[in-house]
């Protein structure tokens, strides 16, 4: 990555975030929803002059690798990333989500974030693929529930 030159600095500033649907729901298998995700907040990160250096998503969570943030305070990178997104997924995909979700938030209120010091493009794009992959072999809310019943009663007995 490089530096980032303003009037009176040069620096870097590069952010690891990650937000996830209300009540977790695996919004994101529905590839459309995706796209409009994507699409906003690349929009938005163009309106705050921001850099998208990598974005996965899993079926219920979003990572976003952001640059240039020296201007923007985490939480307003987030808020606008979020509520963007968030019209704008609600506007085009309603019928999509609306099945998943009720009321009018998309995203849950919290977020992780992570100041990413200095690193690679490659180093990143290298952890969005391979860190992603293990979540879209996620089994069904249904099968995982029983799963769990099982292992709790194989557990029990073996007490």
């Amino acid at each position: 990555m490089e530096m980032v030159r303003g009037h009176h600095s040069v620096g870097e500033s590069n952010l690891h975030l990650q937000f996830t649907p209300k009540y977790r729901r695996d919004i994101f298998r529905d590839e459309v929803v995706k796209e409009v995700c994507e699409e906003s907040f690349r929009e938005t990160a163009d309106k705050l002059g921001l850099v998208i250096h990598s974005l996965a998503f899993g079926p219920d969570h979003v990572h976003v690798f952001v640059g240039a943030c020296k201007n923007h305070s985490v939480a307003e990178t987030v808020r606008r990333l979020k509520g963007a997104s968030s019209r704008r997924i609600r506007q085009e995909c309603g019928d999509r989500v609306k099945s998943k979700l009720w009321g009018k938030a998309f995203w849950s209120g919290g977020y992780f974030y992570r100041s990413v010091g200095s690193t690679t493009d490659e180093a990143i794009q290298y952890y969005v693929e391979r860190s992603q992959g293990k979540h879209w072999t996620a089994l069904d809310h249904e099968e995982y529930k029983q799963r769990k019943e099982t292992q709790t009663v194989i557990t029990q007995f073996a007490s």
